[in-house]
Formats: C-alpha cells, sequence, structure tokens
C-alpha cells in the first residue's frame, strides 16, 4: 500500500481509491432523485449553487447509450390526473407517475416470446450507432473532467438490464431456464450494441479513465438468477463489455441494486473492480463485504438512504462513523449514499451529512 499525502486532484483521488492506495480524503460521488434538488432550493438552498461542484464530487459521467429497438418511439395508452400508461421502443407497457420520481409499474411485456424478439431485433441495426449516442455531449463532459481534473468514465446499462428494458423480469428468468439460448442472443445483442457504441465514442476522440456500469441484477433478498445460471448465460456477455475497458487498463465500477452477494466471485473474475451503491436495506454491509474480500474488491456506497431519510443528525453520525472510517482504511472506497437521495433528505441534512464525509473520510 502507498500512502500519497497532500492535496491531489479528483482524477489521482479515484485512480488511488481504485488501486487500494490511501489518498488525502476519499473520493465522493452522488445521485439524486428528480425532485430532490428543486425541493431543496425551497429549503434555502441558493438558486444557482451547482451541487456537483460545491460538494466537490470527484467523477464526471458520460457516453449513455440508447438501446430501445424503435429509438424515440412512445405511444401513450391512458392518462389520468397523477399518471400516464405508455409503450415505449421495445414494446414495454409501463405506468409512470407524474408527480413524483421512482420506479415505474410495469403493466406487461409485447416482446413476450422469442419470435417477437426476433422481430424487434431486425428493428435495431436500422438506427445508426451514432444516432444512439451524444458524441457531442461525452466530448463536451470529457473538456469539463480535464478542465476540471475529474475522474471521467463511461456510463451506460449492461446486458442485463437492457434485456429486462424489453421482456421484463419474469419473462427474462423464465426464458434463461426454459429457453437459455433466447435469453443468451439478448444479452448479446445489446452487449455487441453497447461495445460498438464505446468503441465510436472512442474513435472520435472521447477517453475514458474508467467506466461505471449499470445493471440491476439482484432484488432486495438475492440475484435474479442462480451463480451457475449468471456464470452461462450472463457472464460472458460481462465479460466481453469489461473486457473493452480492461484491455485498455481501465477500471470498472459496477452498480447493481440488491443482494448480489453470491455473485461478487464470478464478477471478480471477469475484472470487476468496485461494487455499487451496496443497499444497506438489502443486507450489503460494508464491514463485512471490505474484510471478506480485502484488496480483490473496491466499494462505493453503502451509507442507508433510510437513515438519511430520518433527518436525525446523530443516527447518521453513527451511520457513517462505523462504516466509512474502517472501510477506507488502506483505500478502495469511494462515497456514495446506498441509494440515490430521495426528497425526504432535508437540505440542511445533506449539508450535516457531507461535513461528516470530511471529518471521518479525511486521510491523516
Amino acid at each position: 500500500m502507498k500512502t500519497i499525502n497532500g492535496k491531489l486532484t479528483s482524477k489521482e483521488r479515484v485512480a488511488l481509491a481504485l488501486g487500494h492506495q490511501e489518498a488525502d480524503r476519499i473520493p465522493r460521488a452522488e445521485s439524486f432523485w428528480n425532485e430532490t434538488i428543486p425541493l431543496w432550493r425551497e429549503q434555502g438552498m441558493p438558486a444557482d449553487l451547482d451541487v456537483a461542484s460545491y460538494f466537490n464530487y470527484d467523477m464526471v459521467q458520460a457516453g449513455w447509450v440508447a438501446h430501445e429497438a424503435r429509438l424515440g418511439y412512445v405511444e401513450v395508452l391512458d392518462e389520468t390526473e397523477d399518471a400516464f400508461t405508455r409503450i415505449d421502443g421495445n414494446g414495454a407497457v409501463m405506468k409512470f407517475w407524474k408527480h413524483k420520481s421512482g420506479t415505474p409499474e410495469h403493466l406487461r411485456f409485447t416482446t413476450n416470446n422469442k419470435d417477437a424478439w426476433a422481430s424487434l431485433k431486425e428493428k435495431m441495426p436500422q438506427i445508426p450507432i451514432e444516432a444512439r449516442v451524444d458524441l457531442n455531449g461525452a466530448l463536451a463532459a470529457q473538456k469539463k473532467a480535464r478542465d476540471e481534473n475529474k475522474w471521467f468514465c463511461w456510463s451506460g446499462i449492461e446486458c442485463f438490464e437492457a434485456a429486462k428494458e424489453v421482456v421484463g423480469h419474469e419473462i427474462l428468468c423464465c426464458a434463461m431456464i426454459d429457453d437459455p439460448e433466447w435469453a443468451d442472443d439478448i444479452y448479446a445483442t445489446h452487449t455487441d450494441l453497447a461495445i460498438k457504441a464505446i468503441q465510436y465514442l472512442e474513435d472520435n476522440g472521447v477517453h475514458f479513465d474508467g467506466a461505471w456500469i449499470y445493471g440491476d441484477i439482484a432484488y432486495n433478498h438475492a440475484p435474479f438468477c442462480s451463480p451457475k445460471m449468471y456464470r452461462n448465460l450472463v457472464m460472458p456477455s460481462h465479460a466481453r463489455q469489461v473486457a473493452w475497458f480492461k484491455e485498455r487498463g481501465l477500471p470498472v465500477i459496477y452498480h447493481t441494486d440488491g443482494d448480489f452477494r453470491p455473485l461478487i466471485p464470478s464478477m471478480l473474475e471477469i475484472g470487476i473492480d468496485c461494487f455499487q451503491p451496496l443497499e444497506a436495506k438489502a443486507g450489503m454491509d460494508l464491514r463485512e463485504l471490505k474484510p471478506k474480500y480485502g484488496d480483490r474488491a473496491s466499494w462505493m456506497g453503502n451509507i442507508d438512504i433510510m437513515k438519511l431519510i430520518t433527518n436525525d443528525f446523530a443516527l447518521i453520525e453513527a451511520e457513517v462513523s462505523s462504516k466509512i472510517p474502517m472501510a477506507m482504511k488502506g483505500g478502495g472506497y469511494i462515497y456514495h449514499s446506498d441509494h440515490s437521495i430521495a426528497p425526504g433528505v432535508k437540505w440542511e441534512t445533506y449539508l450535516h451529512l457531507m461535513k461528516l464525509v470530511d471529518v471521518y473520510g479525511k486521510y491523516k
């Protein structure tokens, strides 16, 4: 382990953390529900304040890939005062709420068999890859990151997340049992698309420091598939997407909600470096994970949103002080809440939280 003294850039700080080395302080990043920051402005946050700059978050993300078969297609099927139901470019019918964030209600999936998938798959190549990514936005984000010495990462979804957007969890999980070739084809198709898009970005001047890949492969009690099924069907596609970055010597952060502990050994095997956000309510606990895996993995998150939402300063300090000091020892930890910051977390509470992160997350 190497310890670096003095103030570092964000890019250096994140690289050290992912390399299991201590820095000046732990790196930090955050995610928010759509309603949170507008509500904070009503609670006294200055209207022109940029949260990322104010709290000196260390990461800039760019390069999200649109995976929809019919890009931009939306048809509203029903609408009320509080919600609307729509069908999207994958044929998924979902109910969205107008006045609050959260997971939409999955009503049905019209792509519900192999033939329907084959028809949808035929439409995907009709959309040029340059239409699926925002190249100018990625170049602008890269310039911002370089100008501010931030760690610049590709962010986007992986095959399981893309697949469940097409057929839904129930159909997908059943296909993995009853028709694994179909499930494998969905995974492979979306992985091909993601890699092609990332390559397009690189070919046009976007060069990342790493990746932050999103894929909710677990719920609050377990992964959506067994470790054996993961290895047989999902892992090959994960390995290909991760390999694109590893071939360039770049680290990979993997996001999944839920309790994914049974999959961690396989994910480490393919080169995933760091796991985020480590949902406390799903049983994920840094105090167990870090000692178990040592320098094989880095960790990001696990500060319990259910405790933050109490707005109880003493309870929040107990949460921070019981996790961050042990997680940061020897490097390998990045601050993040264990989910997006919900509107129930008050502005004064978040200010207090970040002061605690400053105090407990500083290396001596």
